[in-house]
């Protein structure tokens, strides 16, 4: 697409706090156009802000009765498969409470210590996410408490993947919540901020990609743990179906180098999570590095 863009700046008023501009806004020629129909950029990066849609199609992940396969693979220094992990069962909900039979698990390499517990913290951490060893309690309820039962890494791992420009993480080391602050003054300068049109699954989505700037100094470009985020919003009713995020951060405590990628479809007008895909290597002092990729595929979802 021809990408012959205006760069818009104003204030907002009531959709961020008083001393918050209103980032730059590249526009390509068609969002310009339906701008002048009636879309409001204004109320589009208010809507990112405080979007609600992507947390649901999760909470729909687990809402909903579904078949999954998936494989994690770690990885040494020289970048070979060393452990690997792969599973396959069904996620069962009946709307109150879900649970998951694994039908096949397959393991490869040294994946567990004597003890029986695992190695590595990746699959550690994936299978509190997507695996859970108990019955646990579900619903469609949007909650902004965050919910205590959970590990403080999950907890974190909601806000910065649910709530894009969020810093209310409970982690603080390294200034790590403000770099989240995407969309606030002291890292507006460090980003560019692009709404574009594009084809998705045959749904026509506005595309919000928020990227550090190329011409940026490598002084400058470790001040961003936020690398990317892209963000495809159905036109049809604003839900967020697809969506990449690109983390990288260097510090004295802990270092980080991740790719996240989530795919979403419709199933009975529901939006699902059905590809998800994360590549990372991150460093915490006291604990071996790890390199780990994870894909998971959610399939046959009931959705009635």
């Amino acid at each position: 697409m021809l990408r012959t863009v205006l760069a818009i700046l104003f204030i907002s008023n009531s959709a961020f706090a008083r001393d918050t501009l209103m980032p730059v806004i590249f526009l390509d020629d068609v969002v310009i156009s339906e701008e002048n129909n009636g879309f409001t950029v204004e109320d589009f990066v208010r809507y990112v802000k405080n979007d609600t849609t992507f947390y649901m199609g999760f909470k729909h992940l687990r809402y909903y009765t579904h078949d999954f396969t998936s494989e994690l693979l770690i990885f040494n220094k020289k970048g070979k498969v060393k452990s690997s992990i792969k599973k396959q069962g069904k996620h069962y909900s009946n709307g109150n409470y879900a649970f998951i039979t694994q039908d096949t698990s397959v393991f490869e390499g040294k994946v567990f210590k004597r003890s029986g517990k695992y190695r590595y913290y990746t699959p550690k951490a994936f299978d509190e996410v997507f695996f859970p060893k108990d019955t646990i309690p579900v619903s469609l309820k949007i909650n902004r408490k965050k919910n205590k039962g959970d590990s403080q890494n999950m907890r974190d791992a909601k806000t910065i993947g649910f709530s894009v420009g969020s810093s209310e993480t409970e982690q603080k080391k390294g200034g790590l919540s403000k770099k989240l602050e995407v969309f606030d003054i002291s890292m507006q300068k460090y980003y560019d901020y692009i709404i574009s049109d594009t084809l998705y699954k045959n749904k026509e989505c506005y595309v919000f990609n928020i990227s550090v700037k190329e011409n940026l100094t490598e002084k400058d470009k470790k001040k961003a743990l936020i690398r990317s985020i892209v963000s495809y919003f159905d036109k049809e009713n604003f839900n967020v179906i697809y969506r990449e995020y690109k983390f990288k951060y260097n510090h004295t405590l802990f270092s980080l180098d991740m790719d996240v990628v989530v795919n979403m479809d419709y199933v009975n007008s529901k939006h699902v999570p059905v590809d998800i895909f994360y590549k990372g290597f991150w460093n915490v002092v006291f604990f071996k590095p790890e390199r780990a990729e994870f894909r998971l595929f959610n399939t046959n979802y009931i959705v009635q």
